[in-house]
């Protein structure tokens, strides 16, 4: 059986973690109370009772046992005006100032134990936390409805009146970039923000609304859920509190607890059956289904599990089928073999460090999931569209099938005698096209609103600084940053097939070509120059100068980039010392930004020693291994220095060895990355995201 207390944490959420009553201390608060009765139980047992209070010492001798109970204590009354209400028993009395102030007294003698004094102050405590966090965030909740409401009687409204104006001038052409009129010939008081009120507006004003109606609806189903764990929580701890001092106070406290406001309050309830009717008479035309299925979360599918046990399997068997056959083949060395693996293996090797991503981004989740992060909330994911472990795991284990299956059947017609060069030249290329189309299936298979997002924010990233930045944008493009080495694949994939290289197997006149260098530059300082754009944008919107700082970073990359490059096609000292140089410059500025900024870490002026003071992560040690393996991780170019030939291994197993590193240091990154953003916005309490809203209320006179 779980306990509570793990129950409640992986239950809460994590935004409003400081608004929960604060189960794990008052926990720690009967535990005293429970090693201090077993100590007066010591003591009795000993005979020597000298050490308890006088009212304690006579209850001891009228029961005769060190566990003295309420019971035998006289009923003692208070007299306060202001009290809205008053429960007592023959234990305590608590008394209500107000809906969301609770005070207890302990009676008679027990008013001099201090421990259960303090854990009843501290009781009262969290109980007025909860309530005024409570009715904080109702407020905050009925102002959202009310703006709502407006917006959808608007969009009625403006409906309503692009109808009747149309049908009543249909024979003006130009009648569509008028503003309505409604029924009686006035301007409506309600405009699109910033566009012309005709029809592709209009839709483009439901869809927004929708989306508004569906992440306020799921913020009333979080403070739903948040009364219900607190009332859980009072109830554990009370029942515990009855259980070590064998008194029958939980009873009567919870009687306040129910009646206090977090739980008497029905206008969470009276909310939520608002949206109800608004989506339904907005969106569902009077049918209560449609709502409750587009506002509800759905559950995975039976499915899925089993569709991931297929994939996975099927992965893990192809994965080692291709080991063996590589390992037995004779005709494609990977130690000095330059046919095969110059040739081909760009392309193979692209594809796997893509897969690789996907999975080290389906174990972020994991982590983000075990650490309470709400990572859909902090990407601002449409309700519904954000891509499960179990979900990523699916695609990861689909993808890794079906591009160690080609690998299988290439190496297979690698090494056949027949004239099938044509054709075994063609399988990876077929590969490649099928995953880069993939994307852009219009059908609704594959995560199709999953795919349209990442779409969006590519597309925001490519025409960067037309768009602006949200944290799912540059986080993106940060993940392209550590794909160098594929992206430079790509160039070649362009080249080698493009070029028609592959007719011939002749990998070495691509490389040589214009086109390969011109594309190996380009692939290489694109991430970089995305970022940087990214940065100015930012600047430009949020006048935060540190975004130039930032944008210094990825220039410093940019240098260090065309440095290596330039030293590996023409290999002097006078490149060599730039590239060095240069790397130097923007591995120190890199790690210094990942260690202070992105993560928050590194602060000497913090209650926890060159860290932060809010940390997700218990063992603190961890974030020192973590800086240290940051660094490990950055310095990985050194190797490139070296004069060894690593082994023998082809020049293209070593390029993709260290690219994977690379995956796996932004992998580690992106926890620490999504954990100081997920600090940040629980300062602030938010825990669903704050839609645009179409219209906005102006007069008459500003209309047309």
């Amino acid at each position: 059986m779980v306990k509570f207390q793990k129950h409640m944490k992986g239950q809460l959420v994590p935004e409003w973690r400081e608004g929960y009553c604060n189960y794990k201390q008052l926990k720690k608060d009967v535990n005293v109370i429970k090693h201090d009765l077993l100590k007066q139980l010591q003591n009795f047992e000993s005979g020597d009772n000298r050490s308890l209070p006088d009212g304690k010492q006579q209850a001891q001798k009228a029961s005769g046992y060190p566990l003295w109970t309420f019971a035998s204590l006289a009923k003692s009354i208070r007299v306060q005006g202001e009290s809205l209400m008053v429960v007592h028993n023959k234990r305590i009395e608590v008394y209500g100032v107000d809906e969301e102030l609770y005070e207890t007294e302990l009676l008679g003698p027990f008013s001099e134990a201090q421990h259960e004094k303090n854990f009843f102050v501290r009781l009262d405590a969290q109980l007025n936390k909860v309530n005024k966090f409570y009715k904080h965030k109702e407020e905050e909740y009925i102002v959202q409805a009310r703006q709502l409401r407006n917006q959808a009687d608007a969009l009625l409204e403006l409906k309503k009146a692009l109808s009747t104006d149309h049908s009543q001038h249909k024979s003006d052409n130009d009648q569509q970039k008028k503003c309505p009129r409604d029924i009686n010939g006035e301007y409506v008081k309600w405009k699109l923000d910033g566009f012309s009120p005709c029809k592709n507006r209009v839709q483009r004003a439901e869809k927004m609304l929708r989306m508004a109606i569906s992440e306020f609806y799921r913020g009333l189903q979080l403070l739903k859920g948040y009364s219900s764990l607190n009332l859980m929580a009072f109830s554990k701890i009370l029942k515990k509190f009855d259980k070590v001092t064998g008194q029958n106070a939980a009873s009567t406290y919870l009687r306040v607890v129910r009646s206090s406001y977090f739980m008497s309050s029905n206008q969470i309830i009276n909310l939520m059956d608002l949206v109800e009717e608004l989506y339904t008479k907005q969106f569902a035309k009077r049918d209560q289904k449609l709502p409750l299925a587009y506002l509800k979360p759905r559950p995975p599918p039976d499915s899925l599990n089993f569709t991931l046990g297929l994939f996975a399997g099927c992965s893990w068997s192809l994965t080692v089928a291709f080991i063996l056959m590589l390992i037995v083949s004779k005709n494609c060395l990977i130690f000095g073999g330059t046919s095969y693996m110059t040739s081909v293996f760009p392309v193979f090797s692209t594809l796997l460090l893509f897969v690789l991503h996907m999975y080290i981004y389906g174990f972020n989740i994991y982590l983000w999931h075990r650490a309470r992060i709400n990572y859909a909330f902090i990407f601002e994911f449409a309700p519904g569209t954000e891509l499960r472990l179990q979900d990523l795991l699916l695609i990861s284990a689909g993808l890794t099938t079906l591009v160690t299956g080609g690998m299988i059947i290439h190496l297979s017609l690698y090494t056949l005698d027949f004239k099938v060069h044509n054709l075994r030249e063609i399988v990876p290329v077929a590969i490649f096209l099928v995953l880069l189309i993939l994307p852009f299936l219009p059908v609704d298979i594959c995560y199709r609103s999953a795919r349209i997002m990442c779409l969006r924010s590519l597309w925001h990233i490519v025409s960067s600084p037309s768009y602006k930045v949200f944290f799912a944008d540059f986080f993106l493009a940060d993940q392209l940053t550590s794909q160098i080495t594929a992206l430079r694949n790509i160039g070649y994939i362009f080249c080698y097939y493009g070029g028609g290289y592959y007719r011939r197997q002749d990998s070495a006149g691509c490389i040589d070509s214009a086109m390969f260098v011109i594309l190996q530059y380009l692939l290489s300082v694109l991430p970089y120059w995305w970022r940087l754009m990214q940065c100015v944008r930012k600047w430009l919107d949020d006048c935060d100068q540190t975004q130039m700082v930032n944008g210094g970073k990825y220039l410093s990359a940019m240098i260090a980039v065309m440095m290596r490059l330039t030293y590996a096609r023409f290999n002097s000292n006078s490149w060599l010392a730039l590239f060095v140089t240069s790397s130097i410059l923007a591995t120190i500025y890199q790690l210094g930004w990942d260690i202070v900024v992105d993560w928050g870490l590194f602060q000497c002026h913090s209650r926890n020693p060159w860290l932060r003071d809010d940390l997700i992560l218990k063992q603190k040690f961890i974030y020192f291994i973590s800086m240290a393996l940051n660094l490990i991780l950055r310095l990985t170019w050194l190797f490139t220095l070296t004069p060894l030939q690593h082994g023998g291994l082809n020049h293209n197993i070593v390029d993709c060895l260290f690219a994977s590193l690379e995956v796996l240091r932004r992998g580690h990154w992106n926890f620490y990355r999504v954990e100081n953003e997920h600090l940040k916005k629980v300062g602030r309490f938010r825990a669903v995201r704050s839609m645009p809203l179409s219209f906005k209320d102006i007069d008459a006179t500003e209309m047309c």
